[in-house]
């Protein structure tokens, strides 16, 4: 019998919405004031990898600038191998922009890649915690770049990145928290309920922080304008 392949959310998760609504009424707010969400498609292979650890920590426009010179010296999302990446030294790797840690990832996560003969047919039949465990294991890869993998990559519905600032600051409007949630206790506290779509509750607690700087949450959860 082949490998079950892991549930994977579709481009409108109009299931998952639902089931935050009715769980979660402060979500729910949240909801309806931003509307539906579509997740963008993208392919989960060894370039998406590349491209998320290039963009750790940097701007959206340093990060592209350098992924331009990786996929001119390396190859594309078509055409990215293991082997083309570890034709390039660490040395190499730094003369487009990189740090020596970021160099250094690459290289390790295509000798995962490699070592493991994975696909992206294959990746997407691995576990959530058997992914985070693999590419872990690479310096320079945490545990928040594999989660964002697994979220807009491989598409797994029930993934809490409590390690995102962003999703942390979304969680403090939602819930009129006088200061952003730190502790992954308390931060799993408040999205417990949102199993099993954890990942669609990320999506919105992100959205909500490009709603109107003048609207707000009242503490019994209902919209109001600052005037």
């Amino acid at each position: 019998m082949p490998p079950r392949r892991p549930s994977a959310l579709p481009q409108n998760p109009r299931k998952a919405i639902a089931h935050l609504r009715g769980v979660d009424p402060r979500l729910g707010r949240v909801i309806d004031a931003v509307g539906p969400v579509r997740l963008p498609r993208r392919d989960a292979n060894l370039h998406m990898l590349c491209a998320s650890i290039i963009g750790q920590s940097i701007s959206t426009k340093a990060a592209a600038s350098i992924t331009r010179r990786f996929n001119e010296a390396v190859g594309g999302a078509e055409n990215l191998t293991p082997a083309r990446v570890l034709k390039k030294s660490v040395e190499d790797l730094r003369g487009l922009g990189l740090n020596r840690v970021k160099a250094g990832a690459l290289r390790g996560v295509a000798e995962v890649w490699r070592e493991n003969r994975w696909t992206p047919e294959k990746v997407a039949l691995l576990e959530d915690d058997a992914l985070v465990e693999a590419l872990t294991a690479v310096r320079g890869i945490g545990p928040w770049t594999v989660k964002m993998f697994l979220i807009f990559g491989l598409r797994r519905p029930d993934v809490m990145p409590w390690e995102d600032l962003g999703m942390c600051e979304g969680l403090k409007r939602i819930y009129a928290l006088d200061e952003r949630p730190k502790k992954r206790a308390e931060i799993e506290a408040l999205t417990d309920p949102w199993r099993p779509w954890r990942s669609v509750g990320v999506l919105y607690a992100w959205e909500s922080l490009l709603l109107s700087r003048d609207e707000r949450l009242d503490s019994d959860g209902n919209w109001w304008t600052e005037t």
